[in-house]
Formats: C-alpha cells, structure tokens, sequence
C-alpha cells in the first residue's frame, strides 16, 4: 500500500504530518469538545507518541495520518487517517477523521473522508474498509453513511460501545455509477 503523502479536495489541503504540526495536535488533543469522540483528551507526551506512530505508519505500511488545512488561509482545521485497526474484534484498515470545533458542520470531514475512500480503494488497491465511532456520535455516524459506509453492529472498543461501519470495494464502484 501507499497511499499519497498529500492529497487536496475543493476546500481542503492534505498532508502527512511534519513536526511543524505537533502544536496543532497537541492543542487539538486538549479541545474535550473534539476528543469527547477520540477517548479523551491526551497530554502533549501522549500526543507525540500518537505523532511517532503515525509517522511509524508511514514508514512501513505506506499510510498513515494527513494533517488537514482550509486551502484559503492554511489553517488546520483537523486531520484524517486510513490506518490499520482492531475495532471491537473486527480487524482492517480504518478511515478516521476530526474536525476541530470551531469548523464543525461544514462538510470538511465528509470531504476529506471521501477522498480518503477513494485513495483507499483506487491507489492502495484495497478491497475493503472499516469505520467506527462511540454510538451516540451521530455526526460521524452521518458522516460513513454519506460516503458509503454500511452499519454493521455494536461493538466494545476501549471499553466503550462504539458501532462499525463497512465499505467494500464492489459498493464503492457502484457507487461512482
């Protein structure tokens, strides 16, 4: 798999992160409206060792963490991943996003998850993907329905219940028509 260190959408600009983007993490970590969904807030140690896996993820699967900045001022306004995960016994790579706050409700993390879906299966060669979150997140739940995901049931992920969604490549291509 590799999947493209940057990629860009209408409205946004991504990138894999550098170390210019540890203050960003670090205080988009701190924010408990963002991390409510994520299972907390995490120290700045906790933060760099989340930024030393995904730079790690890089490196040997060739995927990983994009940073995501508005493309009008190049501000980050959050990030998006495709990573591997065990999400309640169920074992794939992921599509994950957060959106910081204060841009909540725009569309940014459709937008970017949608392009990641499409990296996912037509650059990475994948054929299949999960996504997830706690149960009552509905805005990320809404989120995997408008780019595709399926429901698949309830599940115990870090002792918290959570509920995963499927895509697999033959939906997607319907999909697209």
């Amino acid at each position: 798999m590799n999947a493209p260190e940057s990629f860009s959408t209408a409205r946004l600009a991504a990138a894999r992160p550098v170390s210019a983007d540890e203050d960003f993490l670090i205080e988009a970590w701190a924010d408990a409206r963002v991390t409510k969904w994520l299972g907390g807030m995490r120290d700045r140690a906790a933060v760099l060792a989340l930024f030393a896996h995904w730079d790690d993820l890089w490196d040997s699967q060739g995927l990983g963490c994009w940073i995501l900045r508005d493309r009008n001022d190049g501000i980050p306004v959050g990030w998006v991943l495709l990573h591997p995960m065990d999400f309640g016994g169920h074992t794939g790579i992921e599509v994950g996003w957060a959106i910081i706050a204060d841009r909540w409700r725009e569309g940014l993390a459709t937008e970017a998850a949608h392009r990641v879906v499409e990296i996912a299966f037509a650059d990475c060669g994948l054929d299949e993907l999960l996504s997830g979150t706690m149960t009552e997140n509905v805005a990320s739940r809404g989120v995997m329905e408008k780019i595709g995901f399926v429901y698949e049931g309830d599940v115990v992920h870090a002792d918290l219940p959570h509920v995963l969604y499927r895509l697999d490549r033959e939906t997607w291509e319907k999909s697209r028509g």
